[in-house]
């Protein structure tokens, strides 16, 4: 890969803290492979975020409802039964704005805590700062705490043949909500796109539009390791 499509991407390594991805994620930054790094603050410890701080990686918040929805700590989960289960807890108001605000207040509230200072961005496990109802939460919060890079992209998602559902889903949603960005000063990058939701990576880089990219990649999954490795 030639320096300046490099340039172009923004890797960030998404669930830092949880099961065994401290180590895989700091190797990649300090290799200067990973520009961002999106941290699960029940998760982390005080060591794992000292060595964070110390690698000099922009540090986001990675906001989940784990606790609240059961589902999202495993690396594989079934995308099917994971959506039923985020509806049915949804549509029967076990889910509600309110609850995820104050939920998503205190893990920023924690990260002030742990880190001593504000998260550079904010994003959230499972895209679920997409979903409507939410993304105004997402927002309102981002702008009460000054927060300044968002994980939402100007022109949405890459879209292409090899992308799956989840790609598609998502960027129906980024349209659905896009209108809550427009008249923000938010720093975010052009377009979105996750390593798993592509089959042909070298396919990818070489047919991507200008502006930048931000690349989600989750390093305990073997074969998002190995292309990272191998691309980057």
């Amino acid at each position: 890969m030639t320096q300046d499509i490099r340039d172009r991407f923004i890797i960030t390594a998404d669930d830092y803290g949880i099961r065994q991805t401290a180590e895989p994620i700091l190797r990649l930054v300090h290799e200067g492979k990973v520009d961002r790094v999106a941290v699960l603050i029940h998760y982390v410890s005080l060591d794992q975020a000292r060595a964070l701080l110390e690698s000099g990686a922009k540090i986001d918040l990675h906001l989940e409802l784990i606790g609240v929805l059961k589902t999202g700590d495993k690396v594989r989960e079934s995308a099917v039964s994971r959506g039923i289960n985020f509806f049915m807890r949804y549509i029967t108001g076990l889910l509600t704005a309110e609850q995820v605000e104050i939920e998503w207040n205190d893990q920023i509230r924690r990260f002030q805590e742990l880190f001593g200072r504000l998260p550079d961005g904010l994003n959230a496990h499972e895209h679920l700062h997409f979903f409507p109802d939410f993304s105004r939460v997402f927002v309102a919060l981002a702008k009460r705490h000054g927060v300044q890079y968002v994980r939402f992209s100007r022109r949405g998602m890459l879209l292409s043949q090899n992308f799956n559902l989840i790609g598609k889903v998502l960027s129906f949603l980024w349209k659905r909500t896009v209108h809550l960005y427009r008249n923000e000063t938010f720093e975010t990058s052009e377009y979105l796109v996750s390593l798993d939701w592509l089959s042909d990576f070298a396919s990818f880089s070489r047919e991507m539009p200008s502006g930048t990219v931000e690349l989600v990649v989750h390093l305990e999954r073997e074969e998002d390791y190995r292309m990272m490795l191998e691309y980057f």
